[in-house]
């Protein structure tokens, strides 16, 4: 009855696994994480595959039932350390730690994939993880948790950097990227603590699917809300900000709106055509980003060439100053001769504002349009 059980648990991650699968898009963006979080999903399927033949195989009678349940037993140790070192990855491209590209770093820390299939392959002879009895039964050997304590660093790394990157960056979007990874770690960890302390527990992988189903859904709100040339915050995030100042009443000191606008942007795409005029675009999101990545900003696309920012007031020169010495950078090396210009309006607000957002939004709009005649 528990095999079948499990089965059933199986059966429904395996479900939703396939129903994430169907719904991505295979797009890569330069950084690799869709790809790794498909890999990712693949790779759990294969996991509550092997598990579900382990359940079903475990104390039943066929010819070579023994070596089968030996054999998918062996490879669901395996497995279970590569979909980790997977989760590592995903989670590492997933904080831009540029340390996982580097190839000595990635040799290292395929270590415990490596150290975890010797041991895989020992066990055969030493039961040092588990053994299979005349009856075919599966048990637990007694050094069972030298396969968790092997595979941790591949939890614990991840979440650790989550920790100091939150404490340490004043990076807004940085922070909530952390949270996001914390919160995710929680299901797994949960699993994996019921299924040490409680034997015949499996609970490990249905949490993890589960994590990567509040993963999937976070995407689908990012695509939402996020620009599809750009890659930035688009209007509809502009609206949930304001949304955010209104209901937030813990506000403290002062903030800026800032509206960006692109100079004569119509004569670039009637000069260079669209294709030009859309890397514009996307120089200028690049630039906004390098100009607010150490600071506590939210950037996004507000429609057509228009762009805007949220920031701290004590922060908004420095990063107007910022964005005029990159577009500079971006003039001496453009060979094209288009001379990138912005149009930069600002408005800052309190608690005591809150409710002429509206009128403080104009503001903004209305100073960028008056410094482009300038």
């Amino acid at each position: 009855m528990v095999g079948i059980l499990y089965t059933q648990v199986n059966l429904i991650g395996m479900v939703i696994l396939v129903a994430i699968l169907l719904n991505q898009q295979n797009i890569d963006n330069g950084t690799g994480r869709q790809r790794a979080f498909i890999y990712l999903n693949y790779s759990i399927f294969v996991v509550l595959f092997v598990d579900t033949g382990m359940w079903l195989a475990n104390g039943t009678q066929f010819p070579f039932a023994i070596e089968v349940n030996w054999a998918i037993s062996s490879i669901y140790y395996i497995f279970q350390s590569f979909t980790v070192f997977i989760w590592y990855i995903y989670i590492s491209l997933f904080l831009n730690r540029k340390r996982i590209r580097d190839s000595k770093y990635f040799f290292v820390m395929c270590i415990p994939v490596i150290l975890n299939t010797l041991l895989v392959l020992i066990n055969t002879k030493h039961n040092i993880y588990f053994s299979i009895d005349e009856a075919n039964i599966y048990a637990r050997s007694p050094l069972f948790f030298i396969s968790i304590l092997v595979n941790m660093p591949y939890i614990m790394i991840p979440f650790l950097d989550c920790i100091r990157i939150y404490r340490n960056s004043e990076n807004i979007i940085e922070k909530k990227d952390c949270v996001l990874i914390m919160k995710i770690h929680v299901l797994p960890f949960i699993g994996i603590v019921a299924q040490v302390l409680l034997y015949g527990v499996s609970l490990i992988w249905i949490c993890t699917v589960l994590s990567l189903l509040f993963i999937f859904i976070n995407f689908q709100n990012k695509r939402i809300s996020t620009d599809p040339l750009t890659q930035l915050n688009n209007r509809y995030q502009f609206d949930i900000c304001l949304q955010n100042i209104r209901r937030d009443m813990a506000w403290e000191g002062s903030y800026s709106i800032v509206f960006l606008d692109v100079d004569k942007f119509k004569e670039i795409n009637d000069t260079y055509g669209h294709i030009v005029g859309d890397g514009v675009l996307i120089s200028v999101a690049e630039i906004l980003r390098r100009a607010c990545e150490k600071e506590e900003a939210i950037v996004g696309r507000y429609g057509g060439d228009e762009f805007y920012l949220f920031c701290k007031s004590g922060v908004r020169d420095k990063i107007i100053q910022s964005i005029t010495q990159l577009v500079k950078a971006y003039n001496d090396a453009d060979k094209l001769g288009i001379h990138l210009s912005l149009s930069i309006g600002t408005s800052d607000f309190g608690l005591d504002h809150t409710s002429a957002l509206e009128s403080i939004i104009e503001k903004a709009d209305k100073a960028m349009y008056a410094n482009k005649g300038k």
